[in-house]
């Protein structure tokens, strides 16, 4: 069976190469399934949903009959521009090649972040009922570890208002945060059912939102190298395979599709679309969408539960 690709991401595109890869199917789902080589966990799914950051995208016929053909364990491998999967009596085939290109990567705040933007992501999330909704136990410590990330990104804001007046940075304030935000990351790791625990769904939404609004800021502190450095040092051995590609794509500043999407609604002020953005975000997974977008909302200042 032959499959055009109609969409790839850039991060699977640069890292999947011109010179081909060996490796095996990972994961099968409904209509989309995991292949893993060697430096990149594959995502094959339905163009019906949005592009992940890990993947590229077929028909969703196509993608329907390869769910159906291959099974954990069986080889793949991209030679020449071209995907095969050794699958159950056939072979499949996806032209990589002809396949667009689409950017991944988180974009950066081209506004100042203000209040205003605050209060617009805290409202449309405070109307989810995101803590209800997650798969999260919500608990105390649930609470105390979402709280320690929104003040990570709270000691960003202030560091960068100082750093625009020439006050001198907050330093044990912003030492205080980094431990508080270490101590969310080891608690959340890992925490939860699935092939991307809910902890790990929150860390990867607040690490977009994190990333969107103080990557390129002139602080007074290096937030964002911070929390990205502290999470790859806590993730060996501790989660899912599936959940650390994700992470990883994380803190090298990719996200999802529906995340960049919702992202550059946000910075072009479209705010009568963010409504939209958040409601297919949470159509993901049974509780990921709640979940990522707790962390997500975190980097806002949204932790009213």
């Amino acid at each position: 069976m032959k499959l055009g690709a109609l969409s790839i991401s850039d991060y699977a595109a640069e890292r999947l190469g011109a010179h081909g890869s060996t490796g095996s199917v990972h994961s099968v789902f409904r209509t989309s399934l995991n292949v893993e080589f060697d430096g990149l966990l594959l995502h094959i799914g339905s163009a019906r949903a949005p592009l992940s950051c890990l993947g590229l995208t077929v028909d969703p016929e196509g993608a329907s009959a390869l769910v159906n053909l291959v099974d954990p364990g069986d080889r793949a491998l991209v030679r020449n521009g071209i995907l095969r999967l050794y699958g159950r009596g056939d072979v499949v085939e996806i032209d990589l090649i002809s396949a667009p290109v689409r950017g991944t990567a988180v974009p950066m705040a081209t506004v100042s972040p203000d209040e205003e933007m605050d209060i617009l992501v805290c409202r449309e999330l405070s109307e989810l009922s995101l803590p209800a909704r997650t798969g999260l136990p919500w608990d105390e410590r649930a609470s105390r570890s979402l709280a320690g990330l929104a003040r990570l990104s709270a000691v960003c804001r202030s560091s960068w208002e100082a750093a625009r007046t020439d006050a001198p940075a907050p330093r044990a304030r912003i030492d205080a945060a980094y431990r508080g935000a270490g101590g969310a990351i080891r608690h959340l790791l890992g925490r939860g059912l699935g092939l991307t625990p809910s902890g790990d769904d929150v860390l990867c939404g607040f690490g977009c939102g994190f990333c969107y609004l103080w990557r390129r800021a002139p602080l007074g502190c290096d937030g964002w190298k911070v929390y990205a450095d502290m999470v790859l040092e806590a993730l060996p051995g501790k989660t899912t395979a599936v959940s650390e590609g994700y992470l990883r794509a994380m803190c090298e500043g990719f996200a999802n599709e529906d995340y960049v999407d919702l992202l550059r609604s946000l910075d072009g002020g479209e705010v009568e679309k963010v409504p939209g953005h958040l409601e297919r975000i949470l159509e993901m997974g049974h509780t990921s969408g709640a979940d990522s977008l707790l962390g997500f909302g975190a980097a806002f200042g949204y932790i009213s539960i």
